[in-house]
C-alpha cells in the first residue's frame, strides 16, 4: 500500500531520522510510539503525502489510494457548516456522483427519444458507481458515527462554530471515519474523547476494513485497537508485530538478551586484546597475534541503544488532612438555565484516590471545578477539612501558560519562595536541562507545555490533588513517570481521566456520574467495567454486598428498568421503521418482478414506446429497491448500535 524507503528528514541541524524503511500493508493496524519531540508526526505527515522526506522515497502502490488523516491542530474552516453536512464533506466522489445523478433526473423531465435513452444509459451506469461507492447508506453511517464518538442527535445541524475545539476535533474524526480511506492515519484520535466514545473507537477500528496508523499513548488503547507498534526512538524505526504489553514484555526481553550478548563480547574483545598486546612484539606468537588483530577488525559490535532516562519527580506536599478532605451536601450546580448537578452529595476521605467517569456532560468536570472553587454552586455546603490545601489542575492547563514567560520565570513566579532553588532541579525531571529553561513558552510543542504546567503544580504544596485530564499530551514515558509521582503522593487525589491504565494504576475507588447520580465502585478501572457489564445485563453475585455503596439493588434494578424503557423508546420507532421498510420492499420487488415478466414477452416490443416506458419503470423501481435495502441496512445496523451502547 504505502513504501518508506531509506528516509530521512532534519529540521535545521537536528536530526529527526535516517534510513527509516517502513511497509505499510493493507488491513495493518499499527500503533506509533516514541518520546515526544521523536518526529512521529512529521513521520506521519510524509506518509500522509504532506511533507516530504529530505532523501528517500516514498511509493503508493494504489495509485488512488484514498487516506484520512487527522491532526492535533483544529479545524477554523467553514465554522458556518452545519455539524452533519461538514462530516458529510468527506465523502466528495458520493457528493459529486449525487449531483450528477440529480442533474440527469432534471434532464430526463424534458428528454424524448434518442436522447432520453442515452440519458436513462448514463443515469443506470451513474447509479451503479452511486450504489458501489455507498451512496446509499453514506448518510446513515455518518450518523452512527457522530453518535459513536459523542453527538446527540440534536447536534446534528447545529452550526461547527458552536462546538468547542475539542469537539471540532470529534467532528473532524467522524468525517475521517465517514469517509472511509484505505488508511487511516490518526495522531491522538482519543485526546478529546471520553472514555465510552475512546471505546465505541477500539471496537470501529477493530474491524476497520482499511489499513490504520495511529499515534496514541493511551496503552488501553494500543492493547484493544491495534495489532503492531512501530517505536520511533533516536531517529530509528523499529515495528514489533505486537499490541503493546507485548511490545514492553518483547521489547525488555531483546534488551536483556543483547546486554547479555554484549557483555560476553565485551570480555572476548579483552581477551583478545589481551593476547595481542602480550604476544605482539614475540616473533614467535606475532603472526598469531596480527591473526587476532584482523579477526578484531572484523568484528560487529554489539551496540544498545540508551533510552531517555525516566522522568523522576515528586509532588510537594503540606501537613496530614484529617479524616475528611472535603465533603459536599447538597450541591447544585447549572450552566445558564441548564442544571448539571442536582443536590449532590459526595465526600472524598482521607487516603482515597477516586477517578471520576461517566459519560459525556454527566458533570465529572462540572463537580471538580466546584470543588476547585472555579465555578459557584447553587445552595448546597462545601467543607474542607482541616489543614486541607488543595491544587487544581485543569484541563487545558497547558494552555493558560504566559506564552511570552520563558520556562524558569513561568514556574517560578507562582511558586512558595523556599521552592524556587528546587525550581531546576524539577524542570530537568521533565526534561528542560541547561538553557532550555529559558526557552519562551510560545515556542514550545503541547507536550512541552503540558510538562511545564505539570512542574508547576508539582512545585506547589498540596495534600489534596483535583485534576482534569493531567495525562492529556503526555507521552508515556511521562505518563510513567506521573503515575510513580502520584503513587508516592500521600494526599488525597481526584480525578478525571480517559487514560484506563492510568485510572488502574492510580486510583483505589472509581466513581460513576450518570444522571446527576453518583456509584461508588472499590477498585481501578479494570474492576469498575467488569461491575459495569454485570450490572447493566442483570447478573448480580451475592457475595458483593459492599462493593457499590452509593446504589442498593432496589436503585440498580430501576436504573436497569430505565435503561431498558430507554432502549425501548429508541428501538421502538426504529422497529416499526423496519417492519413499514420491509413491507414496502415486498411490494417493490414483486413489482420488478412483474416488469421483468412483462419485458419478456417479444410481443411487447411492437409498441416501441411502451417497452421504454416499462424499462424505464424498471429501471426506477430497481433502483428504490437499493434505496430501501440501504434503508434497511441502515436502521438494523442503528439498531444493533443503539442495543450494543447500551450493554457496553
Amino acid at each position: 500500500m504505502i513504501q518508506l524507503t531509506n528516509i530521512e528528514k532534519s529540521f535545521g541541524a537536528r536530526s529527526l531520522f535516517t534510513g527509516i524503511t517502513w511497509r505499510i500493508k493493507p488491513g495493518d493496524r499499527v500503533g506509533l510510539i516514541g518520546p515526544n519531540g521523536a518526529g512521529k508526526t512529521t513521520l506521519m505527515k510524509i506518509v500522509a503525502g504532506l511533507a516530504a522526506p529530505d532523501s528517500g522515497e516514498v511509493s503508493r502502490l494504489i495509485k488512488t489510494l484514498r487516506a484520512g488523516f487527522l491532526t492535533q491542530e483544529t479545524d477554523e474552516s467553514a465554522l458556518d457548516e452545519p455539524l452533519l453536512e461538514e462530516v458529510l464533506k468527506g465523502r466528495q466522489d458520493i457528493l459529486a456522483l449525487e449531483k450528477e445523478l440529480e442533474d440527469i433526473t432534471d434532464q430526463l423531465k424534458h428528454a424524448t427519444g434518442e436522447t432520453a435513452i442515452n440519458l436513462t444509459s448514463r443515469l443506470d451506469a451513474v447509479h451503479e458507481r452511486f450504489k458501489a461507492a455507498g451512496g446509499f447508506e453514506y448518510v446513515a453511517r455518518a450518523k452512527s458515527i457522530l453518535r459513536g464518538v459523542g453527538f446527540l442527535e440534536s447536534d446534528f445541524h447545529k452550526p461547527m462554530r458552536s462546538f468547542s475545539g475539542g469537539w471540532r476535533t470529534r467532528a473532524r474524526l467522524a468525517q475521517i471515519l465517514s469517509a472511509a480511506p484505505e488508511i487511516l492515519l490518526l495522531d491522538e484520535p482519543t485526546n478529546h474523547l471520553d472514555l465510552e466514545s475512546t471505546e465505541w473507537l477500539e471496537k470501529f477500528l477493530s474491524t476497520y476494513q482499511g489499513a490504520v496508523v495511529l499515534i496514541s499513548h493511551d496503552r488501553y488503547f494500543l492493547n484493544r485497537a491495534i495489532t503492531s507498534i512501530a517505536e520511533l526512538e533516536d531517529g530509528q524505526l523499529m515495528v514489533y508485530p505486537f499490541a503493546y504489553d507485548r511490545f514492553v514484555r518483547e521489547k525488555e526481553a531483546h534488551r536483556e538478551l543483547l546486554e547479555k550478548q554484549a557483555s560476553l563480547q565485551k570480555r572476548e574483545i579483552e581477551k583478545q586484546e589481551k593476547f595481542i598486546e602480550r604476544f605482539k612484539a614475540k616473533a614467535s606468537k606475532a603472526t598469531q597475534a596480527q591473526s587476532r588483530v584482523k579477526a578484531l577488525e572484523k568484528i560487529e559490535r554489539i551496540e544498545i541503544r540508551q533510552s531517555p532516562k525516566p522522568v523522576a519527580f515528586k509532588f510537594q506536599e503540606t501537613g496530614r488532612i484529617g479524616h475528611t478532605a472535603v465533603e459536599l451536601a447538597s450541591i447544585s450546580v447549572s450552566y445558564g438555565d441548564k442544571p448539571v448537578l442536582r443536590e449532590l452529595d459526595f465526600a472524598l476521605r482521607r487516603g482515597e484516590r477516586i477517578a471520576l467517569v461517566g459519560p459525556n456532560g454527566a458533570g465529572k468536570s462540572t463537580l471538580l471545578k466546584t470543588i476547585a472553587g472555579v465555578i459557584p454552586s447553587i445552595g448546597g455546603k462545601i467543607s474542607f477539612g482541616a489543614n486541607v490545601a488543595p491544587s487544581y489542575f485543569a484541563q487545558h492547563q497547558a494552555e493558560t501558560l504566559d506564552v511570552n514567560k520563558t520556562i524558569l520565570d513561568e514556574v517560578t513566579t507562582s511558586i512558595p519562595f523556599e521552592f524556587i532553588p528546587m525550581a531546576r532541579t524539577c524542570l530537568g525531571a521533565f526534561l528542560f536541562h541547561g538553557d532550555d529553561v529559558h526557552k519562551k513558552i510560545s515556542s514550545l510543542s503541547g507536550g512541552e507545555k503540558a510538562r511545564v504546567a505539570m512542574a508547576k503544580l508539582a512545585l506547589t504544596p498540596t495534600n489534596l490533588l483535583l485534576l482534569d485530564e493531567p495525562t492529556n499530551h503526555l507521552d508515556l514515558q511521562s505518563r510513567l513517570a506521573l503515575e510513580k509521582a502520584l503513587a508516592q503522593y500521600g494526599g488525597c487525589i481526584l480525578m478525571i481521566s480517559h487514560d484506563r491504565a492510568f485510572i488502574d494504576a492510580i486510583a483505589n475507588k472509581v466513581v460513576r456520574i450518570d444522571r446527576g447520580r453518583l456509584t461508588e465502585y472499590h477498585g481501578g478501572y479494570a474492576y469498575y467495567e467488569s461491575r459495569r457489564v454485570s450490572e447493566i445485563s442483570g447478573m448480580r453475585d451475592e457475595e458483593t454486598d459492599g462493593i457499590v455503596s452509593k446504589a442498593s439493588r432496589k436503585e440498580i434494578r430501576r436504573e436497569s428498568a430505565q435503561q431498558r424503557q430507554e432502549l425501548n423508546r429508541k428501538v421502538g420507532p426504529l422497529k416499526q421503521r423496519l417492519s413499514k421498510t420491509e413491507e414496502e420492499i415486498n411490494r417493490v420487488e414483486n413489482r420488478i418482478a412483474e416488469l421483468e415478466g412483462s419485458l419478456a414477452n417479444p410481443e411487447i416490443y411492437q409498441n416501441p414506446e411502451e417497452a421504454r416506458s416499462l424499462a424505464k419503470e424498471l429501471s426506477d423501481t430497481k433502483k428504490r429497491n437499493d434505496t430501501l435495502l440501504a434503508e434497511w441496512e441502515a436502521m438494523a445496523e442503528e439498531m444493533e448500535s443503539i442495543t450494543a451502547g447500551h450493554l457496553a
